[in-house]
């Protein structure tokens, strides 16, 4: 009696078609939950857990508070979310516990419940700029829209949804360059970082040296 019988069905053995946010863009996703961070100074943020198109990721560090007490301009980017969703008094963060990363590890944090599992669209732009001589990139979210498209705007006025996401789309994909960088260093950056992954990768693999059954 066989134990097992492997199928070359084309369902059997697809990929499983997971996309990835890897480019500045306007993006249609589910916020599988918010969490709330507070820093040394009482300034609270913002992380944002997303499901999109079958994988998950976290855009980190929406700013509600500076560090002075005063409001940091992000908040306007909270509000229009909260009018986005129907909500108008945000609850206290709850505890709840998650899977998160590559490894699926229990975590646990401080989320906004109301917020649990919301379809969107979220407006992603990719900052690249200089720490300590190094190259980092940055997701910040610019602005959200409903999942039809609507603003907070349009939703509150009544006017016709979808107008501003089309003025939106026409530079969604532009990226933001500080420190004098340059869209040259960056690519010349992502090519090192992509030729170092590669490298480490190939001493990862484990060689499989059997012969393959399926193989003509």
């Amino acid at each position: 009696m066989s134990f097992f019988t492997a199928s070359i069905d084309k369902k059997a053995i697809a990929e499983n078609g997971k996309e990835f946010i890897t480019k500045s863009g306007i993006y249609d996703v589910v916020i599988k939950f918010v969490s709330v961070k507070v820093n040394d100074h009482g300034a609270r943020s913002l992380n944002f857990n997303v499901l999109y198109q079958g994988s998950e990721t976290t855009l980190y560090g929406l700013k509600l508070d500076n560090n002075d007490g005063s409001e940091n301009f992000q908040r306007n980017i909270f509000n229009k979310l909260c009018v986005i969703a129907g909500i108008q008094n945000v609850n206290d963060p709850v505890k709840e516990v998650h899977k998160v990363g590559r490894d699926q590890k229990e975590e646990s944090f401080d989320v906004l419940d109301q917020f649990n599992d919301l379809p969107v669209k979220v407006n992603i732009r990719f900052r690249y700029s200089k720490y300590n001589g190094e190259i980092r990139e940055q997701r910040e979210i610019m602005g959200f829209y409903r999942e039809d498209g609507a603003t907070a705007s349009e939703i509150v006025s009544g006017t016709a949804v979808g107008v501003q996401l089309e003025k939106d789309k026409k530079y969604a994909e532009n990226n933001r360059y500080d420190d004098g960088l340059t869209i040259a260093d960056v690519e010349a950056w992502k090519a090192s970082k992509s030729t170092a992954n590669a490298a480490q990768a190939s001493k990862d693999i484990k060689v499989q040296t059997a012969d393959n059954p399926f193989r003509s």
